[in-house]
């Protein structure tokens, strides 16, 4: 992620649209009573490997690609499962736009199966009781599952997808921090001297997009990352778990939560954002954008949005038709790994199958080749560096199955072929490895005390939050505005229970560092 990962992460953002009004985190023990262990009846009803009684899971995922080959696909790695596992998979596109309403439905019923938590705070389906207690699935994984998910994740990494202890996601392979950048249209990052990779401040974004500005003025000189997100990797403060932002925490290693419309880094961001939007420089219906930015900036349509991920050279931050600039130091949170991982879902009448597949879509390289990039030699190729590319004339638009697009999407891309011109690269890995992690990396918040007051400052913040970012608003008038109405709401409640949950967690965490 992200974000590769951040190659079109943008398409990512899409997804994050109003959420449901009890988004939060928190678990309740309808939540955790949703655990299912292996070895049931299910499994051993459908073992006969050579029958049409073998389980078929359907695995839900977000897409902005051609799918047309999607059989041919299915099929492929079918072949290989069916008589290798005892599983087959049904692979059943969303698209980004549409996914968290579509997600959420899916999630109401029995369709889904595996399903990528994403658009929706992971603790909100937990809390619902819609996503499936993974304890004893994960504890009593294959020895090949087990080898495979080391390289993916650390058991910190694992806290981030879990809630009061128990594991209900999986985080998967892409990057574990965020940078956040500015994407250029190249040729006009090269026209007005910006220099991939060096870093700019929002005064010297301000002067750039000026000079855009005037010189196309038929060119959006900034747009969302997409949908109505300015950012989908946030910024430099850290929601504890909460993509909502009901109290935060600023860059700097001070664990004080406090009310993020008071901090320093959000008033100045949206000062800098207001003024783009006022100067005609932000798209005037931002509002309601349904596109993702980085395909504005390739349809000509705009010149610069922000983008999230993982860069490590210059790359990465100077690719055929973008440049890119970085704006924030890199930085990991909890909602960094649990924005973005892999889940059963509650109601799946396929668990113990949906497990077998998830240890098999993160240790089979060649199961997980055919799910990340296709078919070869017809959806991608491999070039004489053995990198995974598409074919002489297509894209992820019109080759059939364009997944290489969104490897950062599924569980583990690490076992297929790099892809440079993606992001997926060796340096992924140094990069997770080094990443700064906030204080509170691997904590998350639970509502469940503050629940009403939650749930009620949730609907200010979907009120206000993405129009202050986008800078539709001004905050001189509307960051008082929106905190008044926070305060009414019972946000000081929600900090306080914040701050002594996390006080607790960190004494924890400090003891076992000794």
């Amino acid at each position: 992620m992200k974000k590769g990962s951040k190659r079109f992460l943008s398409g990512m953002a899409a997804a994050m649209m109003v959420m449901s009004l009890l988004a939060g985190c928190g678990s309740s023990n309808a939540a955790q009573d949703t655990s299912s262990k292996s070895g049931s009846s299910e499994t051993a009803a459908s073992s006969d490997k050579g029958t049409t009684d073998v389980p078929v899971v359907n695995m839900c995922v977000p897409n902005i690609y051609d799918t047309t080959d999607l059989q041919m696909v299915e099929d492929a790695i079918n072949e290989i499962t069916a008589e290798k596992y005892g599983v087959k998979i049904k692979l059943t596109f969303v698209e980004f736009g549409n996914w968290t309403n579509q997600s959420n439905m899916l999630l109401t019923g029995d369709e889904a199966d595996l399903i990528m938590i994403y658009g929706t705070p992971l603790l909100t389906y937990v809390k619902n009781g819609q996503l499936a207690n993974m304890d004893d699935y994960y504890n009593n994984a294959s020895e090949e599952f087990k080898t495979a998910a080391a390289e993916v994740f650390t058991d910190k990494d694992l806290k981030c997808t879990s809630v009061n202890g128990h594991i209900y996601a999986l985080p998967n392979y892409r990057n574990h921090g965020d940078v956040i950048v500015l994407d250029i249209d190249r040729a006009i990052a090269d026209e007005m001297g910006v220099k991939g990779g060096e870093q700019m401040s929002l005064d010297q974004v301000d002067e750039l997009l000026g000079k855009i500005h005037e010189a196309y003025p038929d060119r959006y000189a900034i747009v969302p990352q997409g949908n109505t997100t300015m950012s989908n990797g946030g910024w430099t403060w850290d929601g504890l778990g909460d993509i909502k932002m009901i109290g935060v925490m600023e860059a700097g290693g001070d664990t004080t939560i406090k009310n993020l419309l008071e901090t320093e880094d959000f008033i100045d961001l949206t000062k800098h954002t207001h003024s783009w939007y006022t100067n005609g420089y932000m798209m005037p219906d931002c509002l309601s954008n349904t596109e993702t930015g980085d395909s504005m900036i390739l349809n000509k349509k705009a010149v610069t949005c922000f983008n999230n991920g993982a860069y490590f050279d210059e790359t990465d931050y100077i690719k055929e038709d973008l440049v890119r600039v970085p704006l924030t130091p890199a930085k990991a949170d909890t909602t960094t790994i649990s924005g973005m991982c892999w889940g059963i879902s509650a109601n799946s009448k396929n668990k113990d199958a949906s497990w077998k597949m998830l240890e098999v879509l993160y240790s089979d390289a060649d199961v997980v080749t055919l799910l990340t990039d296709g078919i070869k030699d017809r959806n991608y190729v491999v070039d004489a560096d053995g990198n995974a590319v598409y074919p002489d004339g297509k894209d992820y638009t019109n080759n059939g199955y364009g997944a290489m697009q969104q490897w950062w999407l599924y569980p583990n891309s690490s076992l297929t072929p790099e892809q440079p011109t993606n992001g997926l690269t060796e340096s992924l890995k140094k990069f997770n490895e080094s990443v700064q992690q906030t204080p509170a990396y691997g904590f998350c918040f639970d509502t469940t005390e503050v629940t009403d007051e939650y749930s009620a400052c949730c609907n200010v913040m979907d009120k206000y939050y993405s129009a202050l970012m986008l800078g539709a608003v001004d905050p001189d008038e509307y960051l008082a505005k929106a905190t008044e109405e926070l305060k009414a709401a019972g946000m000081d409640k929600v900090i306080e229970a914040k701050q002594k949950q996390f006080d607790a967690w960190h004494a924890v965490q400090n003891q076992e560092r000794f």
